[in-house]
Parts: structure tokens; C-alpha cells; sequence
């Protein structure tokens, strides 16, 4: 083998276990917002709609500069080796289904971003961030009610028949 091939040969292989090192850092968990540490709530795994007692449904709509970005269909489903998580989209029109084992346990929005893979919290949604000429707003809108600015994002509490609004913008 000559001096030119014994170079390639060394440099294929290297690149090639370079890759498998970067491969291999994945701990094989699902993104998450990342925020903080992964809400619960996006682990957690109801498999079906049986023993389900709350069953509510949230409209998200999210604008960045102008433009609506698209929530996908299925968040949540078919998701690792769980059939279906408590928060959750069948469509790709923004309304998340909201479901669980009983009435009584919290389901914040950062628990629907944590399971779609998203981040978002005050600062921003995905790679969108406040700075100094941008700003992120979050209206909601309660089945019935008036349009109102909150500051809770994250910890928002998803309940039936809300719109929730956020928008990244420029300041005005």
C-alpha cells in the first residue's frame, strides 16, 4: 500500500469514529425546552383514551415576525414507545388536546413545548429570542371572555376553550 492510500485509509477511518463518538452522545431521551429541566407531564405516558376523566382542548397559535408558524400533527403520539402523552395534537391546525387520568392535576403549556420538543418561556419560542428590537407577547383568550395579556408562558395552565397567543415581534 502506498503513502497516498495509507493517508486516506487514516483519514476515512478517523472521520469515521469521530462520527460514531459525536453519534454515540445522544442520551436517547426526546428534546426538551431547553429552558429548564423537562416538565413531568411531557414523560408521562396515558397510552389511551381509556380511564380518561379530563378531555379539554386549547387553541395555540404562535407568529413569529409576521408569520404563523405551524404546530405540527401528532405531538405526542406514537411518541418513543408511548401511544399517546397527555398533551398532545392529532392535526396540524394548533388545537392541543389536553388529557388525563383525573380533573385535578396542572397541565402547563411548558409541558406541550417540553413534549413537542420546543423551547419556550419568557425569553422566546424555539431560536426566537427578546433582544433589544424584539419582544414576546402572550394573549389569552378564555372561551367567552376578552383578548388578555399575561406573563405567565410557561407556567401557563391549559384549560378548555382557550386561545393562547404568542407572538415574536419587533418593538414597536
Amino acid at each position: 500500500m502506498n503513502k497516498e492510500s495509507l493517508f486516506w485509509l487514516v483519514i476515512t477511518l478517523s472521520s469515521l469514529a469521530a462520527l460514531g463518538f459525536l453519534l454515540g452522545q445522544s442520551d436517547g431521551e426526546p428534546p426538551f425546552n431547553s429552558a429548564d429541566e423537562r416538565h413531568a407531564i411531557a414523560d408521562d405516558c396515558i397510552g389511551s383514551h381509556s380511564g380518561i376523566q379530563r378531555h379539554d382542548h386549547a387553541q395555540l397559535r404562535i407568529s413569529v415576525l409576521g408569520s404563523f408558524i405551524e404546530i405540527p400533527g401528532d405531538v405526542g403520539l406514537n411518541d418513543g414507545d408511548c401511544t399517546m402523552r397527555p398533551l398532545h395534537t392529532h392535526s396540524g391546525d394548533g388545537r392541543i388536546h389536553a388529557e388525563y387520568r383525573d380533573n385535578t392535576t396542572v397541565l402547563p403549556l411548558e409541558a406541550f413545548f417540553d413534549t413537542w420538543g420546543k423551547h419556550m418561556d419568557k425569553s422566546g419560542f424555539d431560536d426566537y429570542r427578546i433582544d433589544s428590537s424584539h419582544e414576546f407577547l402572550m394573549f389569552v383568550t378564555e372561551e367567552g371572555g376578552e383578548r388578555t395579556q399575561v406573563d405567565t408562558f410557561g407556567e401557563h395552565v391549559i384549560e378548555d376553550g382557550q386561545l393562547i397567543e404568542l407572538i415574536y415581534r419587533a418593538v414597536e
